[in-house]
């Protein structure tokens, strides 16, 4: 395809049409046991430092019904908001 005919590269859209931070990484597992989850995390994490901040999502009763945008957006949230928690046990004095 030439360059004239490619189409504009657009930021993904949430179901909301919030746009997805375009540096999330995330893994979203279905139908996988517990074992089988953790060895996939492990994996992914040993692919390179840059997949270290992955975040990973098992599906559940109430998500599996979600576009995939709004599962992405609410991923990337608890994510952030996972991250901010464990900075401020770190920085936390004995």
């Amino acid at each position: 395809m030439d360059e004239k005919n490619k189409e504009p590269q657009t930021q993904p859209q949430a179901s909301e049409g919030q746009p997805l931070p375009g540096d999330f990484r995330a893994v979203v597992m279905y139908g996988m046991s517990k074992q089988e989850a953790l060895a996939v995390m492990k994996a992914v994490k040993a692919i390179s430092p840059s997949m270290k901040d992955t975040a990973f999502a098992m599906t559940t009763d109430t998500n599996i019904a979600w576009p995939l945008g709004q599962l992405i957006a609410e991923l990337n949230a608890e994510h952030r908001m996972m991250r901010k928690w464990t900075e401020s046990q770190r920085e936390k004095p004995e």
